[in-house]
């Protein structure tokens, strides 16, 4: 019997610490229009149901951040745990 993933595991976007001059530089190009290669400010988060940290993933841009948490999001809906695990926790950073 498998168990769904969103049973086991939620994901969020969470404020990065010391994120001062990420958050700077990330206004800075928004300004000049430059916004996808921003720096994220906000970094995706792997959590268990009950708020046990799993994973945090490695920064990356505003649009990498997007792309991530969107795609976890949906995988988090579609899959079992165990494939889910094997997909976003097991992988290599």
């Amino acid at each position: 019997m498998s168990t769904p993933a969103s049973e086991v595991y939620v994901v969020a976007g969470e404020d990065r610490a010391r994120n001062g001059l990420r958050w700077a530089a990330t206004v800075v190009l928004g300004l000049l229009d430059a916004g996808g290669g921003a720096p994220a400010v906000s970094e995706v988060v792997i959590r268990r149901v009950d708020g046990s940290l799993v994973k945090r993933l490695p920064p990356g841009d505003v649009d990498d951040f997007r792309s991530q948490l969107n795609e976890i999001t949906l995988d988090l809906a579609s899959m079992d745990a165990v494939p889910f695990a094997r997909k976003w926790i097991a992988a290599p950073e």
